[in-house]
């Protein structure tokens, strides 16, 4: 209720995106294949094509918003990671939205602070009681509702300057993966940003292009894309957003680069050949969400009927 009060107090059209589709949003492999047994080709024969069951509805959702301007979804998406850690499902449900005319971070990044304030500050509202029953012998809990729903502006940080905290920190912390400029952020480093470090919700800005999908948009200096990740005690990474590339050359040369099947995006990369605007977007998980602010260890532990590797049951 919170999160949809919000899209519709800031215009927000809400809209449905495929479950079946033929692109693998985040180019990653992590798929659940669809299959027609009994046929010679199961990959293929029905649809003409192989088809998985969506990671994400981001590049359908930038259709709707060269239509409707500002437009989310919240939908069930699936991801085929056998990972059996407590952050990871392979079923569960997806929050995003696409935004037309944003050509900064810092305006994206506002629109996903306000979106995790208000909806935090809802609960607060209509569903005190139950938060307190969470947070009643957790203090670090109180802690944290109080500072997402407070005035003051999240933390904000380049990846460059999260790298820098984290060497500086290695000595004391004893790092598993010794963090490094160019490699990917792991839960250990994410987690000592949000919980010791800064205590509370930070946002990291800017992280280098090869280790980001496709369709982020380059910055200035070559080496980096205009992204972000919010990171917050508990679940770690709550959201990921970035601006996208909307000059049709340079999104054709990186699909390329990335080796996607020919003709596969064709219909994405359309978008820019027949006019669009700058725009950008983000993706929240909504079980991570509340995870956040009930602190269980688990986000299995949130959702009614959990799907994870080794685990389908009902």
């Amino acid at each position: 209720m919170g999160l949809h009060k919000f899209f519709h107090d800031n215009e927000f059209v809400r809209v449905h995106t495929p479950a079946l589709t033929s692109n693998d949003c985040e180019g990653g492999g992590e798929t659940f294949n669809v299959v027609t047994p009994g046929t010679e080709h199961p990959e293929s024969d029905f649809f003409g094509r192989k088809v998985n069951l969506t990671v994400s509805g981001q590049l359908h959702l930038e259709v709707f918003a060269g239509a409707f301007k500002r437009v989310y979804t919240l939908n069930p998406a699936f991801r085929a990671e056998p990972s059996q850690t407590g952050r990871h499902l392979s079923e569960f449900w997806m929050l995003e939205a696409e935004c037309a005319f944003v050509d900064s971070l810092s305006t994206l990044v506002g629109v996903e602070e306000e979106m995790v304030r208000s909806t935090t500050q809802f609960l607060v509202d209509n569903a005190g009681a139950e938060l307190e029953l969470f947070s009643r012998d957790n203090e670090r809990l109180a802690k944290l509702v109080r500072r997402l729903t407070d005035s003051k502006p999240y933390a904000c940080i380049s990846y460059t300057e999260a790298i820098d905290i984290l060497q500086k920190a290695d000595a004391a912390a004893k790092f598993v993966f010794k963090p490094r400029w160019g490699q990917g952020l792991q839960s250990e480093h994410e987690r000592y940003l949000a919980t010791t470090h800064f205590e509370g919700p930070v946002f990291v800005t800017d992280y280098p292009a090869a280790i980001k999908p496709f369709y982020m948009l380059p910055n200035p200096d070559g080496r980096t894309v205009a992204c972000m990740d919010l990171l917050v005690p508990g679940p770690c990474e709550l959201l990921g957003g970035s601006l996208r590339e909307h000059d049709y050359d340079q999104l054709k040369s990186a699909i390329e680069t990335q080796g996607f099947e020919e003709g596969s995006l064709d219909w994405y990369l359309n978008l820019r050949k027949y006019g669009t605007t700058p725009h950008a977007g983000f993706g929240m998980g909504f079980e991570r969400f509340i995870q956040m602010v009930t602190g269980l260890d688990s986000v299995r532990d949130i959702i009614p009927f959990p799907r994870h590797s080794g685990r389908c049951q009902y």
